[in-house]
């Protein structure tokens, strides 16, 4: 609407309290600033001769409960001369024997492992059935998967074997006198890899724009945008840290068709947390409801429990399933105080026989911006000892920099352009020690936009 001060009116200041118009022309509650929203709303004047009041300091209303980026991010940062690396694992050294087939009772049997279980056994080993009674294997491997079993001297025939019967491996027997080797053994490891990923968030302004910031601001918004860029990449690398897929992409080029593998560029992408452990068969359990999830918590923390005594692992969860976790234990946490300042997050601790738990509030996992409304209901329990972050040699994690604008070294761009650039990996070694758990019932489903009116 027009504005009241911009023509020339004169008046008669009347007093006349029930007439507010006559007493001072605008009223005071006309009188409002341009872009008023009381104004637009009530289709009052405005006027150029009063300013909005704006607050200065635009409120970050991004959730602040991210301890679990600090935690997973903040380590010592692992380099490597390529970008595809592998990495090594040795394993335990002895594997139980399977049985593939049914064998019948007798003073020697001829047994059926599962593809590739001679590997594992050599002549002259005892190994014990199922029921504790024990057999001698005095050949191996003549037929593919095939070992051949005696009784011991004077004992009973052996036990009949059913499919899936374990068989464990007791000892390596050797005679007094004997002249020759038979328990020959090679270190077994296991082979792990991973590509390194490059991530980037990028922001453009022209000379014009900042000089009008410069000039006119109302507001903090020029700063608050730039801190925005690396906060974004940051959430970028923690999403790609729990839930990047390992492979390549093609890259679309602006203003070029869908990009093929004929003519676009090709990035890797890295394997995360979540799909490294699907991958190693890390354990787990699904539907787990509130009364079965601490008994489900319970059996897991057991079956995956290599840490040494006290040893700690770490829970990530939203804090909703984290509260449903700690009244299941029906205890107070005592103060968590590690060695390392990276974890000194104001954080509990929870005891479970000799083992140690730390819940982390992971309110990431619930933003479906970032992970699928199943992330809501999952609980992932993490040996983070086993866990490095991956960098190649020559670059840092994380790299900024900015491009000269018109009027400095010569340059022609009218505008300057900030960069981020992140550069990430992940090694997990033994994704045997951490499970995680999908629950159902314990939290609603919450698809909130980070935008709210």
């Amino acid at each position: 609407m027009a504005d009241s001060f911009n023509t020339s009116l004169a008046y008669v200041a009347t007093p006349s309290p029930p007439d507010p118009q006559a007493v001072q022309y605008p009223a005071p509650y006309n009188l409002q600033p341009t872009g008023s929203e009381f104004a637009t709303e009530f289709s009052y004047s405005e006027t150029l001769l009063i300013r909005r009041a704006i607050a200065r300091e635009i409120f970050d209303a991004v959730p602040k409960k991210y301890a679990a980026l600090r935690l997973l991010m903040d380590k010592p940062v692992q380099y490597e001369d390529n970008d595809v690396f592998t990495y090594l694992e040795k394993t335990f050294g002895r594997v139980a024997l399977k049985a593939a087939a049914i064998t019948a009772t007798g003073a020697t049997q001829d047994i059926t492992l599962t593809s590739g279980g001679c590997a594992n056994v050599t002549i002259n080993k005892v190994i014990v059935y199922p029921d504790n009674s024990k057999g001698i294997v005095y050949a191996v491997g003549t037929v593919a998967d095939h070992i051949y079993v005696k009784k011991f001297n004077g004992a009973s025939n052996l036990t009949a074997v059913a499919v899936d019967d374990y068989f464990s491996i007791q000892t390596s027997v050797i005679a007094d006198g004997q002249n020759f080797l038979t328990h020959y053994d090679r270190m077994s490891k296991i082979e792990r890899y991973n590509y390194i990923q490059l991530m980037h968030r990028d922001k453009r302004w022209t000379r014009k724009e900042m000089q009008k910031f410069a000039n006119l601001s109302t507001t903090n918004y020029f700063d608050l945008d730039k801190k925005e860029q690396m906060d974004l990449l940051l959430q970028d690398m923690f999403i790609s840290l729990w839930n990047g897929k390992r492979g390549e992409v093609d890259i679309a080029v602006p203003g070029v068709a869908a990009p093929t593998t004929d003519n676009s560029y090709r990035a890797m992408t890295m394997q995360g947390i979540f799909p490294a452990m699907v991958a190693a068969g890390s354990a787990s359990a699904s539907g787990v409801t509130k009364a079965t999830l601490q008994e489900s918590f319970e059996a897991l923390a057991f079956e995956t429990d290599y840490k040494s005594e006290g040893g700690v692992r770490f829970i990530f969860a939203q804090n909703a399933l984290l509260y449903e976790l700690s009244k299941s234990w029906k205890e107070t946490g005592l103060r968590y105080k590690p060695e390392s300042k990276i974890g000194d997050l104001n954080l509990s601790i929870y005891k479970i026989g000799d083992m140690s738990f730390v819940p982390v509030a992971t309110e990431l996992f619930k933003e479906v911006s970032c992970f699928p409304v199943t992330w809501q209901h999952r609980l992932f329990v993490l040996d983070t000892e086993t866990i490095h972050p991956v960098c190649m040699k020559g670059y840092q994690p994380v790299e900024v920099g900015q491009t000269s604008p018109k009027g400095t070294n010569g340059s022609i761009q009218d505008y300057t352009e900030w960069w981020i650039q992140g550069m990430l990996s992940l090694k997990m070694n033994n994704p045997l020690s951490s499970f995680y758990l999908d629950t159902t019932g314990i939290v609603s489903d919450l698809i909130t936009p980070h935008n709210p009116q």
